[in-house]
């Protein structure tokens, strides 16, 4: 008889997983790809992180309630001027 007492599995974390956990809750930004200033649009809330054989896709709420996909490489967290500058604009 084997005894499964101590041998516990243990779960291997997910790049997917860890991109969530360390982004999560954060306000995230689409990063200009033509060197424009950033707008309200470019903003949004992290909601979930999967994956793609080309790297991390997240899910993001925008300011318009809609939900988009994009390529985690393509986004960053907001830095704290820019959420200031977000949450004063009554985004």
């Amino acid at each position: 008889m084997t005894s499964t007492t101590g041998n516990t599995m243990q779960l291997q974390e997910t790049p997917a997983r860890a991109y969530h956990r360390a982004h999560a809750g954060k306000l995230m930004i689409v990063q200009p790809k033509s060197g424009r200033e950033l707008s309200g649009g470019d903003f949004f809330h992290l909601e979930d992180v999967g994956t793609h054989p080309t790297g991390l896709v997240v899910t993001g709420i925008f300011e318009d309630a809609r939900r988009h996909h994009m390529m985690a490489s393509a986004v960053r967290d907001a830095s704290p001027d820019e959420v200031a500058w977000h949450d004063n604009s009554g985004l």
